[in-house]
């Protein structure tokens, strides 16, 4: 937990969340081949990033979500798309 908290959350916001989010999202469309399932992850593992966030910094506010749930799903969609043809093509080939 001290590591989570000594990283800059400028940092984790930006680099770190996305590349596990994204990266767990993609992960999972590869070894399902369904294009729809990485933004479903990405989502879901952004949701409880920001929740856990809230309660644990601010646990007397209330829990505000941000557009970040709306982009990085987005971006995960579009990885997908590509990953998951190129996937079908190099099964066609083979």
């Amino acid at each position: 937990m001290e590591l989570i908290e000594s990283i800059d959350p400028f940092i984790m916001q930006l680099f770190i969340i996305p590349l596990i989010v994204i990266g767990l999202g993609l992960l999972v469309t590869i070894l399902t081949k369904k294009v729809f399932v990485a933004p479903l992850i990405t989502l879901l593992l952004n949701l409880l990033y920001e929740t856990w966030y809230m309660k644990h910094y601010y646990p007397e506010s209330e829990i505000s979500y941000t557009s970040w749930n709306i982009i990085f799903p987005v971006i995960s969609l579009a990885i997908s798309l590509v990953v998951v043809s190129v996937l079908k093509q190099k099964s066609k080939l083979i």
